[in-house]
């Protein structure tokens, strides 16, 4: 063969390549196994139905047995969107990038996938941080699909807890429960907006519903501080416990369920799980609830040391004041209690926390009645004698 043929030749080669290659993909889908098939089969049955650890789990076996046939590499694309756009805590931070990928390009190579490619989206940027632009991209998938569940819920997930946007949190979160009577995560949303509203019951009856549907932290949380919200110890301290096996880091859960342990009277748990929760995370509420812990089991220099520290930081605490005069005079210590009796006295009452204050001051009014009571009558006999000796 001369120079010049073998030239055309490695030409038209390179020319057919590209046509070669689709010709070998077409075949290798022609050729998939017929377990790998079975296995894409019931992954579709799955992702269908919601189920999409199923479904990535069926994806992944299919993939074993066909590692390049597109079709498999679409289906696993489809499931790790479709549980990004619904379950975003349920992907892991180093996946959010090709998450993203993924959602990107199934928008621009298949039909009617807009709607859940666009919240999973918004769910990576809410994973970073960027609320704005995460609620922009939910508001878009809801015009894309107006009946999409999990672009509504996802707009009503984001926008829970933002007073200016409880209106709209509420509508979004009540569309998406029409759309899926029943569903845990709008449930769980409606809780939390009833729990800002100060309507507790109407919080739990949301929340326990919500768990009818499956068990998760975030609810049996919610639900046990709004039982302790009630003063139902012995009930919150029973879903606390629970969420603190399912997540035994939380700081939150451990401190939370110390308070009620406290409330309940289980003060040596209270104080296991009180001192639990300090090690992982700093917080004033805690150390307080430790405090009156520590006071109550006539642990009381203990609890001078763990109270002082938060007047330290925040000298008009009322509970630590309450909390440092209430150690004081269980130590005889008259003058250090009313100093800090008085100076919770002094607080104007205002604020959220107006009735918390109110109550405590009740309580400080009470006890320096009875120390200056006390004080007056030590001083009374002390004169006694004193004029009987003239």
């Amino acid at each position: 063969m001369d120079r010049r043929t073998a030239a055309r030749a490695a030409a038209c080669q390179a020319a057919l390549r590209p046509l070669l290659l689709v010709a070998a993909l077409a075949g290798g889908c022609d050729a998939l196994p017929d377990l790998a098939v079975t296995h894409l089969d019931r992954g579709d049955r799955a992702l269908a139905e919601g189920r999409y650890g199923e479904a990535l789990a069926a994806y992944a076996h299919a993939h074993e047995l066909a590692p390049h046939d597109p079709r498999v590499q679409r289906a696993q694309m489809r499931a790790r969107v479709s549980l990004m756009a619904e379950s975003p805590a349920r992907v892991a931070a180093d996946a959010l990038e090709d998450v993203a990928y993924e959602a990107e390009f199934l928008r621009r190579t298949e039909k009617d996938v807009d709607a859940v490619c666009l919240t999973a989206l918004g769910n990576v940027l809410a994973r970073r941080g960027d609320r704005e632009g995460a609620r922009l991209k939910f508001a878009e998938a809801v015009k894309a699909d107006p009946n999409s569940y999990a672009a509504h819920a996802a707009l009503g997930a984001l926008l829970v807890g933002r007073p200016e946007a409880a209106a709209e949190a509420k509508a979004a979160l009540e569309q998406a429960l029409a759309l899926r009577p029943g569903a845990s995560g709008p449930l769980a949303g409606l809780g939390k907006i009833k729990l800002a509203e100060g309507d507790v019951p109407g919080a739990i009856e949301r929340f326990v519903a919500a768990l009818k549907a499956g068990d998760d932290f975030g609810t049996r949380l919610a639900l046990g501080n709004a039982r302790l919200q009630q003063g139902k110890h012995v009930e919150a301290a029973a879903d606390l416990s629970r969420a603190v096996q399912m997540d035994p880091r939380s700081p939150e859960a451990l401190g939370l369920l110390g308070q009620a342990l406290l409330g309940a009277g289980k003060l040596d748990e209270a104080e296991r799980a009180l001192r639990a929760s300090l090690e992982l995370r700093p917080e004033a509420g805690t150390s307080i609830a430790l405090g009156f812990t520590l006071s109550r089991q006539k642990k009381s220099l203990e609890a001078l040391d763990v109270l002082e520290r938060v007047l330290a930081a925040d000298p008009f605490a009322p509970p630590a004041l309450f909390g440092v005069g209430m150690a004081n005079q269980d130590l005889g210590r008259t003058e250090q209690a009313l100093a800090a009796f008085r100076r919770l006295l002094a607080l104007p009452l205002e604020g959220p926390q107006k009735q918390a204050v109110a109550d405590l001051q009740r309580e400080a009014k009470g006890r320096v009645e009875v120390l200056v009571a006390a004080q007056e009558k030590a001083a009374s006999a002390e004169e006694k004698p004193s004029k009987a000796k003239r």
